[in-house]
């Protein structure tokens, strides 16, 4: 029997991580005709010890021309990966469930200039389970981006794609709602949880990141990222509530999904209200 209470949390036993695993490799749909193997490309560099291979999923990059295939070695990739270690739940997630990562760069933008707190943009496929693609010129960005797309690669696993749901969500395609990111147009419900989830998983390492980081200057930046995050999950976890149709399985994973996410903005919220507090005084 499947505790689909346990599903939608990160899980110290990692059996979320376990779950998605098995039904990625013993279950197909329209997306993924055939079951999920994690391989590892013997050439390529490898990151999140061993676990995950850094190469070009396809020859261009994936946004070109805005975006060109980035290095596959950069300190920049480990200092990301040493940010995600932090969390160890999701280092190991990571490994379980991303096998190939796709670094990228924009021409436009000098390697003088990489930093942190420039920002990342990433990606991932319903098409593609276990691969992701993102930009690596800020290394707390790319740590983000690591822990999001896994976030939506994870719910792909359980059965919930972008734009349709194998189980658990019944909120069909042509029905739209307001995300908690996208604002220029409305979303399939699928698509509004996706959201929610992978920034869910961002806020959750901002949290991590803020209660074991020394450096003050990074502090304020990740104390910045956080209320920023904070804002997108309060509001996407409304629009959840509010609208969200589930099946019986989709009833005990909401419900797992509300006590992190309300857990998550509990803790937020004391870190900055505390944060607050110290500068006033």
């Amino acid at each position: 029997m499947i505790d689909w209470s346990r599903a939608a949390a990160p899980q110290d036993d990692l059996y979320d991580a376990l779950l998605a695993c098995h039904l990625a490799s013993t279950t197909t749909n329209a997306h993924r005709p055939e079951p999920f193997v994690h391989r590892v490309a013997g050439h390529s560099p490898r990151i999140f010890d061993g676990a995950v291979s850094v190469r070009y999923v396809q020859p261009t990059a994936p946004g070109a021309p805005v975006f060109s295939n980035g290095p596959l070695e950069h300190p920049n990739i480990d200092a990301a990966v040493d940010y995600v270690r932090r969390w160890p739940v999701a280092f190991e997630q990571m490994r379980m469930l991303i096998d190939s990562f796709h670094p990228l760069a924009r021409p436009d933008v000098a390697e003088s200039d990489y930093r942190e707190g420039y920002g990342s943009y990433s990606g991932s496929t319903d098409d593609r389970l276990g691969t992701l693609f993102a930009t690596i010129f800020d290394p707390i960005g790319l740590a983000q981006a690591f822990v999001h797309e896994m976030g939506h690669n994870k719910l792909r696993a359980l059965g919930i794609n972008l734009e349709s749901a194998d189980r658990l969500v019944l909120n069909p395609a042509d029905e739209l709602y307001v995300s908690p990111v996208i604002k220029d147009r409305l979303r399939p419900m699928t698509a509004v949880l996706h959201a929610e989830y992978s920034f869910a998983y961002i806020t959750a390492l901002d949290i991590v990141l803020i209660e074991t980081e020394p450096d003050e200057e990074r502090r304020q930046l990740l104390f910045r990222l956080l209320q920023r995050n904070l804002a997108r999950i309060e509001e996407g976890v409304d629009e959840i509530r509010r609208y969200i149709r589930v099946d019986r399985d989709g009833e005990a994973f909401v419900a797992g999904l509300y006590a992190w996410i309300d857990a998550l903005i509990a803790r937020g919220r004391q870190l900055l209200e505390t944060r607050e507090a110290a500068a006033v005084h």
